[in-house]
């Protein structure tokens, strides 16, 4: 029954009769999980994990640490198998060790060197992670690094544009941003000047890296993503100041964008070398339906988990506000839409991925990775923003709780 309700996720528009499998499955799994039914210990955890995401949504380096205990219980396991898989997933957490190490010392010195604002949101930990969400193989470990780096940029950037600087303060900065020139940040003040720095700082170890592998034309496309971030920042930040209301379409074509999910998935192909070529990146500009749809649930995802945040803080410049003013509904009737969108767009994903066979499999496969990531950001729990929720038992399960051989 579990293995039937981890296939419906492989689902595509199409394939309603996996709609009622899904519904099926529930209906006989989710009663096991009260705990009136003898069952064992081991299997009703691996049922509770998979109801609360399932395996092909999930982080795979959680889902892998995660069957290396299930399968250690169960009575017929090859010691041998699970011998090698205990040494190689511990070669691997040594390997994430390394890698924290380098991403907190960056961070750390750049608190130094930037004079970053105190309040800050730091999360260098919670960036390192998303990364390793889309990719957990050791091969990518420099791709991880860039990717962390580019995430704690886009926090940065977030909170200096939301909560720091002022809309014209926003708009010099996507001014200098959009020159792209050191020499034409006299006019930033504060915050805005520290983040105008930390774009350059980062874009120039981007650039050194990408210089020494023969492959710049990679920085020019993760520039050109970049630039469309910050675009969609100051629009959105001059709606949220204004208190002007867009319909929900005019909105997502702005959020979408302003989200991360483009520039994401650019700095995703940079950690793949030699495998992502020219045409990837071309293909990820000319935003494919599986391209959008991924970012349309990013923007519904995050608007969803952080509604309550965003209107704390006076930020109206949310999905669900304008949902709920173009069709003159309640929060929580918005939210039960937004969950039909994103089971849609699920399905939609799935579909794409089969149909698109004009790229390599490691390219959709960092798609894939980017749509577990925000399943996992995003389900039940703001992980990127609560430490103390999800957060803290993912990192437990990948660093801190003990193989033993």
């Amino acid at each position: 029954m579990l293995s039937l309700y981890e296939a419906v996720h492989f689902g595509t528009t199409t394939d309603h009769i996996l709609d009622e499998a899904s519904r099926f499955t529930l209906d006989h799994l989710e009663p096991l999980t009260t705990g009136h039914t003898a069952i064992p210990p081991h299997l009703l955890k691996l049922i509770r994990k998979a109801l609360h995401i399932p395996q092909h949504r999930n982080s795979q380096a959680l889902v892998a640490r995660a069957y290396i205990s299930f399968y250690e219980q169960e009575e017929d396991h090859d010691e041998t198998l699970l011998k090698l898989a205990k040494l190689n997933f511990k070669f691997l957490q040594l390997h994430y060790y390394q890698e924290l190490k380098i991403i907190t010392m960056w961070w750390r010195e750049l608190d130094h060197t930037l004079n970053l604002p105190r309040n800050i949101k730091e999360r260098t930990i919670e960036s390192w992670f998303s990364a390793l969400v889309i990719n957990f193989e050791p091969q990518v470990s420099l791709g991880r690094i860039m990717s962390a780096k580019l995430y704690l940029l886009i926090t940065f950037l977030d909170d200096a544009c939301d909560i720091h600087g002022s809309v014209s303060e926003v708009a010099s900065l996507v001014d200098c941003l959009e020159r792209w020139d050191p020499n034409h940040m006299e006019n930033l003040q504060g915050h805005m000047k520290s983040s105008f720095k930390f774009v350059m700082y980062v874009f120039k170890e981007y650039e050194e890296i990408l210089r020494s592998q023969e492959r710049t034309f990679m920085l020019e496309k993760m520039i050109e993503e970049f630039k469309i971030l910050v675009r969609s920042n100051l629009e959105l930040n001059k709606w949220a100041r204004a208190g002007h209301m867009p319909n929900f379409d005019e909105y997502m074509e702005a959020g979408e964008a302003e989200v991360g999910a483009y520039a994401a998935m650019a700095c995703s192909f940079i950690g793949l070398g030699d495998i992502a070529k020219k045409k990837d990146f071309e293909l990820l500009r000319s935003r494919p339906k599986l391209v959008r749809s991924l970012a349309a649930k990013t923007r519904l995802m995050d608007d969803m988990t952080d509604y309550e945040d965003d209107m704390k803080k006076g930020y109206t410049a949310n999905a669900i506000n304008y949902y709920m003013k173009q069709h003159g509904i309640t929060k929580e009737e918005a939210n039960t839409e937004f969950k039909k969108m994103i089971g849609n767009i699920n399905k939609i994903v799935n579909e794409e991925y089969f149909k698109m066979t004009n790229i390599s499999r490691p390219i959709l496969n960092q798609f894939i990775g980017f749509g577990r990531l925000l399943d996992v950001l995003y389900t039940a729990d703001d992980v990127f923003n609560h430490r103390d929720g999800k957060f803290k038992d993912y990192l437990f399960t990948l660093l801190i709780d003990p193989i033993h051989l």
